[in-house]
């Protein structure tokens, strides 16, 4: 199966792709050229120095999404990954100590 970004354009092109066997990894097309990585923060790598610009930023967060949602375990145990949700979280739920809200009665 194959995810595209949904904001692809001619010059950039970034692709998730499931494999049944294998690292799932993304093909990233820019600059004339294409490659394929396995991470996230690899793909952000992709784009040299542009890697920090607002677009690419909306790519990245795609991909950890793309993880998240059809990653294997072994993708969800990346450093990177784990840092990502430390940070972004998915929800709400992700950023509070379950017992910080809870009144005990008596």
């Amino acid at each position: 199966m194959e995810y595209h970004f949904p904001d692809n354009t001619n010059d950039t092109n970034v692709t998730y792709m499931r494999t049944r066997e294998g690292p799932n990894s993304f093909r990233v097309y820019y600059k004339n050229a294409a490659r394929f990585v396995f991470t996230p923060k690899q793909v952000g790598a992709c784009f040299g120095v542009a890697r920090f610009t607002p677009t690419v930023n909306k790519i990245r967060d795609w991909c950890y999404e793309m993880v998240n949602q059809y990653g294997s375990e072994e993708d969800k145990s990346d450093d990177g990954y784990l840092n990502y949700i430390a940070k972004h979280g998915f929800g709400p739920e992700v950023h509070e100590e379950p017992n910080d809200n809870t009144k005990m009665v008596m």
